[in-house]
C-alpha cells in the first residue's frame, strides 16, 4: 500500500490506535504523515463509553479529548458535501454513522482504514 497524504480510520481502527490493541493493522503507525478521524468517530466513542461498551478510565465525553491529546489527528468536520454523500453514494446498509465516515473519506479523496466488511466492499472508497 502507497503512501498517503492523510489516512482516515474507521472508529474501530481510531480505538485500537489508542488502545495498543494486537488487531491494529500492522505499521499502520508509519504509513501517513497525518491520520484523521470523522467528528462522527468521536460521538461513538462517546457512546461507547457512556453505555460500558468499552472503558477508557475516562468520562465518556473526556475520552476522546485525552486520546486525541496523546495521539493527535485531524479531525473532519461533517459538512453539507459529505452529508450529502452520505445519502447519494451507494452504500449496502443504512447505518447513517459508517455512511457519515465513508462518505467523509471519499469528500477527503482520503483512502479508510477499516476492518468493517460493509464499507470494504464499497467500490469507490479508497482503502487504507
Amino acid at each position: 500500500m502507497g503512501c498517503f497524504e492523510v489516512i482516515v480510520l474507521d472508529t474501530h481502527i481510531w480505538i485500537w490506535f489508542n488502545m495498543d490493541h494486537p488487531k491494529l493493522p500492522a505499521g499502520l503507525r508509519e504509513r501517513a504523515p497525518e491520520f484523521a478521524i470523522s467528528v462522527v468517530s468521536a460521538w461513538e466513542l462517546i457512546l461507547l463509553v457512556e453505555r460500558g461498551r468499552l472503558v477508557t478510565g475516562f468520562e465518556p465525553a473526556e475520552t476522546p479529548v485525552k486520546w486525541l491529546e496523546r495521539y493527535p489527528v485531524r479531525v473532519l468536520d461533517l459538512d453539507y458535501e459529505a452529508a450529502t454523500l452520505s445519502r447519494t453514494l451507494p452504500f449496502d446498509h443504512e447505518d447513517p454513522a459508517d455512511r457519515f465516515i465513508a462518505a467523509t473519506a471519499f469528500r477527503h479523496k482520503a483512502p479508510l482504514v477499516t476492518n468493517d466488511a460493509r464499507l470494504v466492499g464499497l467500490p469507490w472508497l479508497m482503502k487504507g
